[in-house]
């Protein structure tokens, strides 16, 4: 059956009794004077999802099943428990965190003390300090910025999933609009969608952000960036370029036409049989048919010159280092290369690179630890084959948690200062007594705030060698120096292989010892006794006997 609104005109069709959760004519009458009355609200806070049934702990089950039974029951209310668990525990561990800010945003706190916290956090969790800095700031606007979700949080009645979606999508929001943001969502029901909750976040966020005097799409820092994702096994990286849709759809737009353009033109090269354009490898050539638009577009970005508008780029001071384990440059072993000391490239890629080099660069390493052999001393300046050497030993700054390459806006820094006045006094210009250094870091050591130390593998806690760092005097981290990872994999193979070697030479010894002792004996044992029984005399061929006769 449908029921009809007989609007405004029409009489009332029935009670309220007939026609429940429905709104008559007179409920709306009533409905817009109260409306009239109440004071205008925030549109962030008209935002308000309600779920029709509250849901809790015992009604869960009756949105999974329609007549749940009692085991099904059980189980998704121990699910539930393990949600709230999940919520009470993320809450907790923002809460350790939060503290770490330190006030950064208030002037509670210098740079350095900042800088010496990241450390520490990165330290205590494992992980980089840019992860750490993450971390810290995402538990800043947790517990300070949003306080009524995160009391909800902490009690496990908000998912966590939830916290986290909020945390990651209002990353852009000031203080002020973070507040907003919480007293909005700290009033949701927690009985609405996951789906529903994600609408209606991005609505209020999207409110914020339209309340701007800059629009959103001109916002350069959080609308503009392009970002590297080398973390990848199978030897491939990823260029991400975020940036408002009409510059990107132009740009994706010249690079197709660029690409169009060069396909057509190998594509008339085949036919005629001339040379094929944009075809380094020879790939068309070989396979009779232009290359793919993807490729194209590779190789177009890949081969483009950077317009810098007369700003002159300076020479890399690092070379690109491709490491290859001998054994791989054979083609002995399938042991992966090393790009810059972090990537893994594979076997095949990374023979492929070194057939194409003309010149190629040995690094000594020793044979039992990996660890590369120093370069000798000279002078104070350092000379490019050490630094060289330095992003080999150490791909990324030398300060624990800092994942900065070593190949980009990096300092050699002598651990031990250089004594300018007697150079043999100490400071030598050495390997061992240089590291690399980020520019951030570099002055947190210039200002006494952290101090390295070199530690010979003999005496560090790990039995390498490396560095150990006091942090503001509070705290001591030991940084082990980064290895040839190749090298005892190989040594113990090729030791494995030797010992086989030396077991076979000594079976084949044993065995031609044993052959010699029982050639000996048989040529030492007597002659065997002669026979009583003498033998029969030789047959006499020259008087045969007589043939027997026919009765014979």
């Amino acid at each position: 059956m449908t029921t009809v609104d007989p609007g405004l005109r029409q009489g009332v069709l029935g009670d309220a009794a007939l026609f429940a959760g429905m709104t008559l004519p007179q409920d709306r009458a009533r409905l817009a004077a109260e409306r009239s009355r109440m004071p205008a609200l925030d549109p962030v806070m008209r935002v308000d999802p309600r779920s029709p049934r509250p849901l809790t702990r015992e009604t869960v089950a009756g949105r999974v099943e329609l007549s749940p039974t009692i085991e099904a029951t059980e189980r998704i209310q121990r699910i539930w428990d393990q949600g709230v668990l999940e919520s009470r525990q993320f809450a907790q561990s923002l809460a350790f965190l939060a503290p770490s800010w330190l006030g950064r945003d208030t002037g509670g706190c210098t740079q350095e003390d900042a800088d010496c916290e990241d450390i520490v956090v990165a330290t205590a969790l494992r992980c980089s300090e840019t992860v750490a800095y993450r971390r810290i700031r995402e538990a800043h606007r947790a517990v300070d910025l949003c306080p009524r979700t995160f009391a909800r949080l902490l009690q496990g009645e908000f998912p966590a999933a939830w916290f986290r979606e909020l945390l990651r999508r209002s990353g852009s929001l000031t203080d002020e609009e973070m507040a907003l943001l919480d007293a909005s969502v700290s009033r949701w029901d927690e009985g609405i969608t996951s789906e529903h909750f994600g609408r209606c976040l991005g609505n209020v966020i999207t409110t914020l952000l339209e309340r701007r005097e800059l629009p959103p799409h001109l916002d350069v820092e959080a609308r503009r960036r392009v970002e590297l994702d080398h973390g990848r096994e199978d030897g491939t990286a990823c260029l991400q370029m975020t940036g408002p849709v009409p510059d990107v759809l132009g740009l994706s737009r010249r690079l197709d036409a660029s690409a169009r353009a060069v396909q057509a033109a190998q594509r008339r090269a085949l036919e005629a049989g001339t040379t094929v354009p944009m075809d380094p490898h020879g790939e068309a050539a070989e396979a009779g048919r232009p290359l793919s638009l993807a490729t194209l577009r590779f190789l177009l970005l890949t081969s483009a010159e950077l317009d810098t508008d007369g700003v002159e780029v300076p020479v890399e001071a690092f070379r690109m280092n491709v490491t290859v384990p001998l054994f791989t440059l054979m083609g002995h072993s399938d042991a992966p290369g090393m790009l810059d000391g972090t990537i893994p490239i594979p076997a095949d890629m990374a023979r492929e690179l070194a057939a194409g080099e003309e010149a190629w660069y040995r690094l000594l390493t020793d044979a039992s630890s990996g660890e590369f052999v120093p370069a000798p001393a000279q002078r104070y300046s350092v000379p490019r084959a050490m630094r060289e050497h330095l992003r080999v030993r150490m791909s990324t700054c030398a300060v624990p948690g800092c994942r900065r390459p070593a190949s980009c806006a990096t300092e050699a820094d002598h651990i031990q200062e250089y004594d300018h006045a007697d150079p043999s006094h100490g400071g030598r210009t050495s390997v061992d007594n240089l590291h690399l250094l980020c520019w951030q870091h570099h002055a947190l050591k210039t200002a006494r705030r952290i101090d390295p130390v070199r530690m010979p593998a003999a005496a560090s806690p790990t039995g390498r060698a490396g560095t150990r760092w006091s942090l503001s005097g509070q705290m001591h981290v030991f940084q082990e120096d980064d290895t040839d990872l190749a090298t005892p994999g190989l040594v113990a193979d090729l030791e494995a292989s030797w010992a086989s070697i030396l077991a076979a030479r000594r079976e084949r010894r044993e065995r031609e010892r044993q052959e010699q002792e029982r050639w000996e004996r048989e040529r030492q044992a007597p002659d065997p006794p002669l026979s009583e029984t003498p033998d029969p005399p030789p047959p006499d061929t020259a008087n045969p006997p007589p043939a027997p006769g026919p009765g014979g």
